[in-house]
């Protein structure tokens, strides 16, 4: 077989296992399927060593069954033509990759936050704000204030349905008299002198708005006040990068590595810029100050 075929051969190979291994976990952790389907299931994690009990103790199995199913049904809406692969996720999936993103504030309060001059000090005083731009289900404005307790949270989307998921999840919180949520586009926002911290996630958020964006959270920050922006983490292996950039794509939003996103920061008149240090699997994060009064 010529090399260019055979690589085409492996591909589609592995492609198709991974596909199935994949239902097969989600499967087997929802207890789902037929009962001749959960064998055969079973017979697939058990060739490949996983032992779902064991594996999943501890763990909300749910979550873990539905972050599993995310990439396939973001895979199957996009050859299926749908314009907007992220919004046509399930509900169980967008509530799964929140409880993901929750899990970044205890994080980076503890060891990211102090190294930038003065935010945690912000943060801590009464009537502090943060914008959390692209809040989805509205997991990681819980988190921020659950971490921050003088803290108020305003989550701004523009996708109808998932403010719908964080409504819930805001209600079903302790914090629910301390989170906000606007539906609305971060290019549009207009108040001045607001928020101590601003987040922007640029995978969702498609480059005319977050140049705007940027712009605009600049000035809605109040002086000294950060932003801090995840965007994907690049320059190792290469089908990595690609499938990452690929998959930006997809979901509408900017793919940036580090040298972008901090031109773009240093560009809309941030200062201090710098990348900051994240685990393996966790998104990129390029940080910048607006300048003190």
């Amino acid at each position: 077989m010529p090399p260019a075929e055979q690589r085409l051969h492996d591909l589609l190979r592995s492609g198709n296992r991974a596909a199935w291994t994949t239902a097969a976990l989600v499967l087997a952790v929802r207890a789902d399927g037929s009962a001749t389907q959960q064998a055969a299931a079973g017979e697939v994690l058990r060739a490949l060593g996983v032992d779902i009990p064991e594996a999943t103790a501890g763990r909300d199995a749910p979550g873990l069954a539905a972050e599993a199913a995310a990439p396939l049904l973001q895979v199957a809406a996009l050859l299926h033509g749908e314009a907007n692969v992220w919004s046509g996720q399930s509900d169980a999936a967008l509530l799964a990759q929140g409880r993901v993103s929750a899990q970044g504030p205890p994080l980076l309060a503890r060891f990211v936050f102090p190294g930038l001059h003065g935010l945690l000090d912000a943060l801590a005083r009464p009537g502090a704000r943060m914008v959390d731009v692209g809040t989805g289900v509205g997991a990681l404005a819980v988190a921020y204030a659950e971490v921050f307790p003088e803290l108020t949270v305003v989550g701004i989307d523009v996708l109808p349905r998932v403010l719908t998921l964080a409504r819930a999840t805001v209600g079903a919180s302790q914090v629910a008299d301390r989170v906000v949520l606007r539906e609305q586009d971060v290019g549009t926002l207009d108040e001045r002198d607001t928020y101590a911290l601003a987040w922007v996630p640029a995978p969702f958020v498609p480059a005319e708005p977050l140049r705007l964006g940027v712009d605009r959270l600049r000035s809605a920050l109040v002086p000294g006040g950060w932003l801090i922006m995840g965007h994907g983490k690049y320059g190792g292996d290469p089908v990595d990068d690609a499938v990452g950039r690929f998959t930006t794509v997809a979901w509408g939003g900017t793919a940036l590595d580090d040298a972008q996103a901090a031109a773009l920061l240093t560009d809309a008149g941030f200062e201090g810029v710098r990348s900051l240090p994240t685990p393996p699997n966790a998104p990129a994060l390029t940080a910048g100050r607006r300048p003190p009064a």
